[in-house]
């Protein structure tokens, strides 16, 4: 049940640093922001399951910001995946 809750606690941290990062598509984005958004991009791609005008990333934006976008992006994925295995392997032997 910890790690449950504990998964959920990041869920909702990630998704409210989206909030408060949220993408202006008028803005050119340069590279730490393309690291930001890399970062945030599955808690925006859950947003943008419920919000038709939440953007993943930005239009306006640099190379670097591309590239740091791509490759925080891969982390990203990589580490909520890793978190939601972990989460599963616990409550299961916790059983």
């Amino acid at each position: 049940m910890k790690t449950f809750l504990q998964l959920i606690i990041g869920i909702a941290v990630c998704i409210g640093a989206a909030f408060l990062l949220r993408i202006n598509p008028e803005a050119e984005y340069g590279w730490f922001m393309g690291a930001v958004h890399g970062l945030l991009l599955v808690p925006n791609w859950l947003i943008s399951l419920f919000d038709s005008s939440w953007l993943i990333k930005a239009p306006l934006h640099t190379r670097i910001y591309n590239i740091d976008w791509w490759v925080c992006g891969i982390l990203d994925i990589a580490y909520w995946i890793w978190a939601i295995i972990g989460a599963v392997i616990s409550i299961v032997r916790s059983r």
